[in-house]
C-alpha cells in the first residue's frame, strides 16, 4: 500500500520529469505509477481528468449496477457521516469512470473543477498517478498524497483508494475513494476506504453464493436428465463452475459475462463460442444468473422416471468413473455375480443399489448382510430364520436373509471379513440357492442376484490362504473396482458443491459457494475417508460457516495444512486381533466374540500372524 510517510519535494518531482529519475524515498508503487505515467504520454501540466461520453457512461453505470446497489447503504451513511468533514466518498468503476459520490457538497463541488465527478475518468492513462487509477493499475490499497500526484493540478487532493477485489476470482469490481484537499488530509480516510471495501465485498460474496447454490440446484435437476450427455455450467460473469468433460472447468471466459448484452445476444454468443451445443438461460427471481449448455439435446431422450437414472447418484466427469458406471449399466440386464471393491467412502453400496434399482429385480427386496458379523453358530439363524421373527443383533429382517431376497438382490457386505469357518457355509447356500439349511425341493430354492462388497483386496486374501478361492470364483463374474477420491480430483469440487447443497437444505439455509481457492485446496487434500469424509466435511462447514463464500481459511486444519497428520488408517486384520486379544485380557474366547469369529479360526489366525498366544 502507498504509504503516506513516503513524502517528496516538488524539487524531486521537477526533477523526474526532467531526468526521469525516480526520487529513493517514493514508495515503490508511486513509483511505479510515476514511470507508467511518463511512458503513456501524460501530460503533467493536465488540469483536469477526462469526462467519458454520456453513452459509455451510461453503459458503465449499468455494468455497475450491481455494485452500487450493494454500496447504497455506505454512500448514504456517507452522505450524512462525511457533511462537512471536507472530505467526499467516491465509487468508480474497475477501468476508474466515477459513477457515485457523496459527502461533503462543497468538496463535491470543489472537485469538479478537475473532474472528480460522475463520469470523471481517473485512469493513470489519462491523468497521471491518483488513487483511483494507481489502487486500479495494482490490485493493492492507495494513499496518494499532494505532491506524489503526477500532475501538478491535482496535487491540490489528498485521496485514499481501495480496490473491491471479487470474493472468487481476485479480480477488480470496483474502487471505493475517500478524497479532499491536502490542508484538510485526514489520516483516518484509509481506514474509512478499507471498512467500505470490506463491507460491499462481504456483500458481494453473500450475493455470489447465494446465486451459485441456485445455478448448481439447477443444473443438478437438468444433469438428473440428460443422463451422458456434455453440459456447462456457466455463470452470469462468464465463469464454466463445471463442464463435464472436465475441459472448461474453473475457467473463466474472456468477454463471457453478460454485461450490457441483451440475453439473446449473450446466449447466441455461448452457443457460438461451444460449437454444437443448446443453451439454456438460468433465473434467479427472473433475473439472468447463469446459463447451462447441453450437447445433442435434439438426439436424445431424458430420463422419464421420477428419479431419474439411478447410475446419476454418483456425479464425476473422471473417465475411469464413467467407464466403470457404463459397464455397470451393461450388467443390469443378467443376474450374474457382481464383486464391488474398494477404499472405505468410495460409495460401493450406492453402486450396489443403483445396479439393483436399475434392474428387472427392482421390485424385489435389496437385502444387505453384514458378513463380518456371521458366525458359525449364528449363520444359518440369519440366512434361514424363520419368517415372522424381529430384527436381530446383525440388522437382518426376520424370515431370512435367503428368503427375504427371493426374486430380488443379496449383498453380501464386507465380505472380505467373514470367518474362514463361515465361508463353506455360505459358499453352499449361493451355490444351492436354499431358503432353509438343508434343504433341497424345488419348492424351497430361492432365486436371488448376489453382489458381495469388500474393501479389501481379496485377490490376495485368496493367495495367501485367508479367503476361499472357490468361494472368491462364486461371487466374482463381474468385478468393478471403485477408485478413491484421490484420483477423481476435477471430480471434488462438484461433489462438494452437492454435498453443501444437500447439508444446505436440510438446515434450511441457503448454501455457500466455493471460493477457486478453497476448491484447489480441497482438491489437493488426499481424502483417505473419500467421498463419505468429503459429505461429512461438507456438513460442517455448512453449520459454522455464515458467510455465503467458503474460502480457504473457512476449511478444516487438515486440508488447509498439508503438514498435518492423516487421519488413521484402518487397522489391519493383525492389529485388530491384538486390540482384540488386549482388551480381553488374554482370554481367547473373550477376543473371539469381540471379533465376531469362531475360538478355533481365531487360533489358525494367531499361528499365520506368528503371535504369541497369552501363557505361551
Amino acid at each position: 500500500m502507498v504509504a503516506r510517510g513516503h513524502f517528496v519535494r516538488k524539487a524531486d518531482w521537477a526533477r523526474f520529469l526532467e531526468t526521469g529519475l525516480v526520487p529513493g524515498d517514493l514508495d515503490p508503487d508511486l513509483a511505479a505509477s510515476w514511470l507508467r505515467s511518463r511512458d503513456c504520454g501524460v501530460l503533467p501540466d493536465r488540469i483536469s481528468a477526462p469526462q467519458v461520453a454520456t453513452e459509455i457512461l451510461s453503459r458503465t453505470r449499468k455494468e455497475t449496477a450491481e455494485l452500487r446497489r450493494l454500496a447504497r447503504n455506505a454512500l448514504l451513511r456517507a452522505r450524512a457521516m462525511l457533511k462537512d468533514t471536507g472530505v467526499m466518498m467516491i465509487l468508480a468503476s474497475p477501468d476508474c469512470v466515477i459513477t457515485e459520490t457523496e459527502g461533503d457538497r462543497g468538496v463535491i463541488d470543489t472537485g469538479r473543477e478537475n473532474r472528480l465527478q460522475i463520469g470523471g475518468d481517473w485512469q493513470e492513462t489519462s491523468i497521471g498517478t491518483n488513487a483511483i487509477g494507481t489502487a486500479a493499475a495494482s490490485g493493492r490499497p492507495a494513499l496518494v498524497h499532494g505532491i506524489q500526484h503526477f500532475c501538478e493540478e491535482i496535487q491540490r487532493w489528498s485521496c485514499a483508494a481501495v480496490p473491491i477485489l471479487d470474493p472468487v476470482d481476485g479480480t477488480v469490481r470496483g474502487i471505493v475513494d475517500i478524497s479532499g484537499q491536502t490542508d484538510m488530509f485526514q489520516p483516518q480516510s484509509m481506514a474509512l476506504a478499507m471498512a467500505v471495501g470490506d463491507e460491499i465485498t462481504q456483500a458481494l460474496a453473500r450475493l455470489i453464493g447465494e446465486e451459485r447454490e441456485a445455478l448448481y440446484q439447477q443444473f443438478m435437476d437438468r444433469r438428473a436428465r440428460w443422463q451422458n450427455t456434455h453440459m456447462i455450467l456457466i455463470d452470469r460473469r462468464g465463469a464454466v463452475l463445471h463442464d463435464t468433460r472436465a475441459v472448461w472447468s474453473n475457467q473463466a471466459i474472456r468477454g463471457g459475462a453478460i454485461g450490457a448484452r441483451g440475453e439473446e445476444d449473450w446466449a447466441g454468443e455461448m452457443s457460438d463460442r461451444f460449437s454444437g451445443m443448446d443453451s439454456e438461460i438460468l433465473r434467479r427471481d427472473g433475473l439472468p444468473i447463469g446459463m447451462v449448455l447441453t450437447a445433442y439435446r435434439g438426439h436424445r431422450r431424458p430420463v422419464e422416471t421420477p428419479s431419474g437414472d439411478p447410475f446419476d447418484a454418483f456425479l464425476g466427469t473422471d473417465p475411469a468413473i464413467l467407464k466403470l458406471l457404463e459397464h455397470a449399466r451393461c450388467v443390469t440386464a443378467s443376474n450374474v455375480p457382481v464383486l464391488i471393491s474398494g477404499e472405505t467412502g468410495t460409495g460401493k453400496e450406492l453402486l450396489a443399489r443403483a445396479i439393483h434399482d436399475a434392474s428387472s429385480r427392482r421390485h424385489g427386496h435389496y437385502v444387505p448382510v453384514n458378513c463380518g458379523a456371521l458366525r458359525a453358530d449364528s449363520a444359518a439363524g440369519v440366512l434361514f430364520e424363520p419368517q415372522g421373527q424381529t430384527v436381530d443383533q446383525t440388522g437382518l429382517r426376520g424370515g431370512g436373509a435367503v428368503a427375504e431376497a427371493h426374486g430380488g438382490t443379496l449383498c453380501l457386505d464386507e465380505i472380505g471379513e467373514m470367518p474362514e469357518d463361515v465361508q463353506p457355509f455360505l459358499l453352499r447356500v449361493l451355490e444351492d440357492g436354499l431358503t432353509r439349511a438343508g434343504g433341497g425341493a424345488a419348492s424351497d430354492r430361492s432365486d436371488f442376484r448376489v453382489i458381495a462388497l469388500t474393501h479389501r483386496d481379496l485377490p490376495r486374501d485368496v493367495a495367501e490362504n485367508r479367503f476361499r478361492r472357490d468361494l472368491f470364483h462364486r461371487i466374482s463374474t463381474i468385478q468393478f473396482r471403485l477408485p478413491p477420491l484421490r484420483d477423481r480430483a476435477e471430480d471434488i469440487p462438484l461433489l462438494a458443491q452437492h454435498f453443501l447443497a444437500e447439508a444446505a437444505a436440510e438446515a434450511g439455509r441457503q448454501a455457500p459457494a466455493l471460493t477457486r481457492a478453497a476448491r484447489e485446496a480441497l482438491m489437493a487434500y488426499p481424502w483417505p475417508g473419500n467421498a463419505r469424509e468429503l459429505r461429512n466435511d461438507m456438513q460442517a462447514l455448512v453449520l459454522f460457516c455464515g458467510r455465503g463464500v467458503i474460502d480457504t481459511g473457512d476449511l478444516p486444519d487438515k486440508i488447509r495444512d498439508p503438514a498435518a497428520p492423516p487421519a488413521p488408517a484402518e487397522p489391519d486384520e493383525r492389529t485388530r486381533i491384538l486390540e482384540a486379544m488386549a482388551a480381553s485380557d488374554g482370554n481367547m474366547s473373550a477376543t473371539a466374540r469381540r471379533l465376531g469369529i469362531a475360538r478355533s479360526t481365531l487360533y489358525t489366525k494367531i499361528a499365520a500372524y506368528g503371535l504369541a498366544r497369552p501363557g505361551n
